[in-house]
C-alpha cells in the first residue's frame, strides 16, 4: 500500500512540475528587434526613390496619391516600421511595412482609432531635380498638409 500512495504521490509531482513557470511573465525584459529589410532598403535610396517606392505602395493598395508633398520612417510599432506620406490630392497615409515585406497603408485620420500610432508631421522633401520648375512643393502645401495629421487644419 504504501508504494502505492508513494507511486501517486510521485506522479503528482512529475505532473506539476510539466505545467511549466507559472509566475508573471518579466515585462521589463528587453525587446527583440525584428530585422526589416524592406524598410532598411528604403531608409538608403535617395528622397526621389523614396518617394517613388511609398507612393507606389498608396497607390497598389487602391488609395489615391497625386503627389507626395513629405514623407518620413516614424517609428517601428511592434515588428512593423512605420512611414507617414503626405498627398496632395489623395490624403495623409501611415504605411506599415512587415520583416516579410508585406505592406500595409492606413488613412492618417484612423490610426488612433485603430490603436495605431498618430502620424507625427514630416518635414519637407528636398526639391526633385528632375521635376519641372514651378512644382515644388510650396511651405503652405506642406503646412496644410501637416496640419491635417495633428487635427489642426487651417
Amino acid at each position: 500500500m504504501k508504494s502505492l500512495t508513494t507511486g501517486a504521490a510521485l506522479g503528482l509531482a512529475l505532473a506539476v512540475s510539466g505545467c511549466g513557470d507559472t509566475s508573471a511573465p518579466n515585462t521589463h525584459a528587453p525587446g527583440i528587434k525584428i530585422a526589416n529589410p524592406g524598410s532598411d532598403r528604403l531608409k538608403t535610396l535617395s528622397p526621389l526613390n523614396q518617394r517613388i517606392g511609398l507612393m507606389r505602395a498608396v497607390l497598389a493598395d487602391r488609395k489615391q496619391c497625386r503627389r507626395v508633398l513629405g514623407l518620413a520612417y516614424q517609428q517601428q510599432h511592434g515588428d512593423l516600421a512605420m512611414w507617414v506620406v503626405l498627398c496632395a490630392q489623395g490624403g495623409n497615409w501611415a504605411v506599415f511595412i512587415a520583416p516579410n515585406e508585406v505592406v500595409q497603408v492606413r488613412d492618417c485620420r484612423e490610426t488612433v482609432e485603430l490603436g495605431l500610432p498618430a502620424c507625427r508631421p514630416v518635414p519637407p522633401l528636398p526639391a526633385d531635380p528632375t521635376s519641372p520648375p514651378g512644382t515644388e512643393v510650396s511651405a503652405n502645401e506642406l503646412e496644410a498638409a501637416n496640419a491635417n495629421l495633428t487635427g489642426n487644419a487651417q
